[in-house]
């Protein structure tokens, strides 16, 4: 099967080449918009995901194509417009679309696939719950589309929910949060969506054309929990309380002025590793928020063995000990 990886530069899109790599029945390629490696090379197609004539020439002759495309809203939504697009004149089968659990925004208690959108909660819920909609198109005009919806993406290597999470915890910014922290992770290890991926491009075609699964590990906790297993394991210690005043002065004064420093500091190509992590009011929210995604018919449908949640922990922990270690 000739696979297309859009978003191969980044974390997923990148551990998803190395497991397509490993595969005897997968000839894959991966395409980004020009980022770099380190040493100045690239690993994958330079291509812009809205430049439906590049993309529809890079589309040709693929069977599937996996969108791992994030960015910014353009990127997100338009990027998944072409695509449906160029997947419609190359005659491409399936498309791969990851989405977040992001589209449920505010949703709260147990929630499966059929729970209803909710783009109301900030630009990247907008954007994500846009991009699905393109992909039904796509599925009305005899595509078929598997649409997968991850919780937070953790595992080695995940800045988002291991890497700025273990520094806020050596800092003393991140702790015991009481009922700020009580909602649960939804957490699932990056080597379970590349399975889920795996899985999905190797399904059977379907009538419907549309099938949507979200991604969660079935034992991963609530998120006062997951702070204190990682502080315990890298040894940030002992555990701060982290009183509600004091993470609402973090996230809604000092969050905005750091991201906007991170930002025009990448602007003019400047380092920034000294800069402490901008705590986002959108993830201060996130794990105050009771909403548990259940995730039975990946298990069934896609024949998925979850990691542990204390297996990925230890990996998670290894990782971060590495990064101090080489920092």
């Amino acid at each position: 099967m000739k696979i297309l990886v859009l978003g191969a530069s980044g974390y997923l899109g990148m551990r998803l080449l190395d497991k397509l790599a490993a595969t005897d029945w997968a000839q894959a390629t991966g395409a980004a918009r020009g980022r770099r490696n380190a040493d100045g090379t690239t690993s994958h197609m330079r291509l812009d995901i809205r430049n439906l004539k590049a993309l529809t020439h890079a589309l040709n002759g693929y069977e599937c194509v996996v969108n791992c495309v994030a960015g910014d809203f353009d990127s997100i939504a338009n990027g998944a417009k072409t695509l449906v697009r160029a997947a419609l004149d190359t005659k491409c089968r399936r498309i791969v679309h990851l989405s977040t659990m992001s589209v449920y925004g505010r949703t709260e208690g147990r929630v499966s696939e059929a729970a209803l959108f909710d783009p109301q909660f900030g630009w990247y819920a907008r954007a994500k719950c846009e991009a699905e909609l393109h992909m039904t198109e796509f599925a009305r005009n005899g595509g078929e589309v598997v649409i997968l919806r991850p919780g937070c993406v953790f595992g080695s290597g995940s800045e988002l929910w291991v890497g700025r999470i273990g520094r806020w915890l050596r800092a003393g910014r991140l702790g015991e949060l009481g009922a700020a922290g009580d909602g649960w992770s939804n957490l699932v290890n990056v080597d379970d969506v590349c399975k889920a991926i795996l899985a999905a491009m190797r399904l059977p075609g379907t009538q419907s054309g549309t099938l949507v699964f979200n991604l969660v590990a079935p034992d991963s906790p609530r998120w006062n929990d997951y702070f204190l297993d990682l502080a315990l394991a890298i040894g940030a210690t002992p555990v701060r309380r982290i009183s509600a005043r004091q993470l609402k002065i973090d996230s809604l004064l000092a969050g905005p002025p750091l991201k906007v420093a991170e930002k025009l500091l990448d602007k003019f190509g400047i380092q920034h590793r000294w800069l402490p992590d901008a705590l986002p009011p959108s993830v201060a929210r996130l794990w105050a928020q009771d909403i548990r995604l259940i995730s039975q018919a990946a298990t069934d449908v896609l024949a998925l063995n979850w990691i542990r949640y204390e297996a990925s922990l230890g990996e998670c922990a290894d990782w971060l000990r590495g990064c101090m270690v080489s920092g």
